[in-house]
């Protein structure tokens, strides 16, 4: 295999993840196969949304289950065809960012996300308040996920960063409390149970994959503030020494096996214990949304690949 199997630790005890995952394939177009529709760079924009990504030379036959989002950047892509670079490989890039998918012969579909902070900072630190540069994929479930319907949630993906390197000019500049290259997996989870006094509320929950500052991200609990369109929303994000037996920032592939439910459940308890989903059970959930990618608070060249996303259920 291609490095270190991951363990998966809940409740104090180390299982291997599944060979063969059950149940159906929950993330539409897992295989990129129509593009990613491309976002401006920030929400209030005219067009928040500035067309297709195309990644083939076939057009597609639906409209992309999946957006990129670009929030904040300098340079945004453009909608249109990225470029053929042979081998299965699909490019696109500017000053700003790189964006690769990749077909492998093991039929696994791959995608390379570039970030180049230096150029994004252009020699200035982000200061508290700003908004900071994202390079995302992300995908709103057309019919929600309920995990009650289902006896088994598994997220997976193998993943790896190829590099991540601080601008030369930003040494002695950074504020670890300000500035760092992160990337995580995150769910918008949702109250759907008509009168109860939650129902519409939501928590985003998180898998850390990587942050700078850190071997491994550790468990972060807290308000969604920070910048001027943050949704004030609790995020629950578990400690990553439970999903990554050892530091994926060394360029090394990992695999990544998760079986959601019971994680959910624990992100009731701990938003409970913080204040927020107070009226809410694991029957009232429903998730909506997925994404995964960037977010760039300081001055980092950042690369990150992962091949095989997937989330799997089996319903009851």
């Amino acid at each position: 295999m291609l490095i270190s199997m991951l363990m998966l630790i809940v409740g104090g005890a180390v299982e291997p993840p599944p060979q063969n995952v059950p149940g159906r394939e929950l993330f539409a177009d897992p295989a990129f196969e129509h593009g990613f529709m491309l976002t401006a760079a920030s929400h209030p924009a005219p067009r928040v949304e500035l067309g297709v990504l195309e990644t083939s030379n076939t057009p597609a036959d639906a409209p992309p289950a999946w957006r990129m989002p670009q929030w904040a950047s300098r340079d945004l892509l453009q909608p249109g065809r990225c470029t053929d670079a042979g081998e299965g490989k699909w490019v696109a890039e500017n000053r700003a960012k790189r964006v690769m998918v990749e077909h492998f012969a093991d039929g696994k579909t791959g995608l390379w996300l570039e970030v180049h902070g230096d150029f994004e900072y252009d020699g200035r630190m982000r200061a508290a308040g700003e908004a900071w540069p994202h390079l995302l994929i992300e995908q709103a479930f057309g019919k929600p996920i309920i995990p009650k319907d289902f006896k088994t949630l598994f997220f997976s993906m193998d993943a790896r960063i190829p590099s991540c390197k601080a601008a030369p000019w930003s040494e002695g500049r950074r504020d670890p409390g300000l500035h760092t290259a992160q990337v995580s997996a995150f769910w918008t989870v949702h109250n759907i149970t008509q009168g109860n006094p939650d129902c519409g509320d939501m928590i985003w929950f998180g898998i850390p994959v990587f942050d700078a500052r850190y071997e491994t991200p550790p468990s972060y609990y807290a308000v969604d503030t920070g910048k001027s369109d943050a949704t004030g929303k609790f995020i629950c994000m578990l400690d990553g020494k439970r999903f990554w037996k050892s530091p994926i920032g060394d360029g090394a592939w990992q695999k990544l096996n998760a079986d959601m439910l019971p994680l959910l459940r624990e992100a009731v308890t701990l938003a409970q214990q913080h204040g927020f989903l107070k009226n809410t059970s694991y029957d009232d959930l429903s998730i909506d949304s997925f994404n995964l990618g960037w977010e760039i608070p300081g001055p980092y060249d950042a690369a990150f690949e992962f091949r095989g996303l997937s989330m799997r259920g089996e319903a009851k």
